[in-house]
């Protein structure tokens, strides 16, 4: 491994307070200050909540829970311009969402964490991404069991769908994998970032400021150095000396075997770090055929990681949520 941290040593070097300072400013332009939690009632569903909040925490940002609940169905007969109302279960169900979400709220309130909370209606992972594109919200913190590849193609999760539609980076949580067992996580000492061929990029600014934030050390790990546009040491010195800028400490290492497999085992060797992954996205059966190492990673993930989607997936995803949205509100 090539540690590259010397920056601290340099007369200009930046006090944790201005690095921190920084990152804030840079994370609030990424919008990590505004966090959408989804939220259907179960425990399980909760496990987001002490990630979701430290994000939260560095960035003196707030969190906004959310509940999406089934469509109504008009009532039959109804006659062509008639306006409906919905019905007593939907109405039961909003009360009862509502009543769930305000005594979330009441339990982070104590802790310092800022929330509010949001009942929308209709398909749950289409009012998760219209909202997250639409209100800027800067990252979606979701708990969630990856479902096998096989499974997936034929009932596809809350988590498949989100992978497939949103256009802002995903904090994923398995339950499975992480037991909190009542003790509140800790701020991760790393945060460890594979540099894949064509997702580097876009995870490079999140983990930049996520880790300036939380006083936290990045882990670059690239493919082995042969050929390929992330080979040589002139890379590794661009990608150091753009965390120089920031202020963040980084070490770089070139992973000889396979890339995901040592980023994997560097989480499992340091426990309660976090991954930060870059990702085209790929979804349904393309994502089955060719495979994708950041869905590779969020399934075996035993921490918390997060999923940037690559820029022109973000922007082809954004215009399709703000034309679904315009197309809506023209409909009512």
């Amino acid at each position: 491994m090539t540690k590259q941290s010397d920056h601290q040593l340099e007369p200009n070097a930046k006090t944790p307070d201005e690095v921190r300072r920084q990152a804030v400013g840079r994370g609030s332009a990424l919008n990590l200050d505004r966090i959408l939690v989804p939220l259907d009632g179960a425990h399980r569903s909760e496990q987001i909540l002490p990630f979701a909040s430290m994000i939260a925490d560095w960035f003196s940002g707030e969190i906004t829970l959310f509940h999406s609940l089934p469509s109504t169905h008009p009532a039959r007969g109804a006659r062509p311009g008639q306006v409906h109302y919905p019905d007593a279960p939907h109405d039961r169900g909003t009360a009862l969402a509502a009543a769930y979400l305000e005594e979330v709220v009441s339990r982070l309130g104590p802790h310092g964490v800022k929330s509010r909370w949001g009942i929308a209606t209709g398909h749950v992972a289409s009012m998760i991404t219209s909202r997250s594109a639409t209100s800027s919200f800067g990252i979606v913190a979701v708990a969630a069991v990856p479902r096998s590849r096989s499974r997936r193609l034929f009932s596809p999760g809350l988590l498949d769908q989100l992978w497939k539609m949103t256009a802002v980076p995903l904090l994923i949580v398995s339950p499975h994998n992480v037991n909190l067992n009542g003790v509140p996580p800790r701020a991760p000492e790393f945060l460890i970032v594979p540099c894949g061929r064509g997702t580097v990029d876009s995870a490079l600014p999140i983990a930049s400021a996520l880790a300036g934030a939380s006083r936290s050390t990045i882990r670059l790990v690239l493919p082995a150095a042969r050929s390929g546009p992330i080979s040589g040491k002139a890379v590794e010195q661009e990608l150091h000396d753009n965390f120089l800028d920031d202020g963040v400490d980084a070490e770089i290492e070139r992973a000889e075997g396979n890339l995901v497999e040592r980023v994997l085992s560097l989480q499992v060797a340091n426990p309660g770090s976090w991954i930060v992954a870059g990702s085209k996205m790929r979804s349904g059966l393309s994502r089955s055929v060719f495979g994708s190492g950041a869905d590779q990673l969020a399934r075996d993930t035993t921490g918390p990681i997060v999923v940037v989607p690559h820029p022109k997936v973000v922007r082809q995803r954004m215009r399709s949520a703000h034309e679904a949205t315009r197309d809506l509100a023209t409909s009512l």
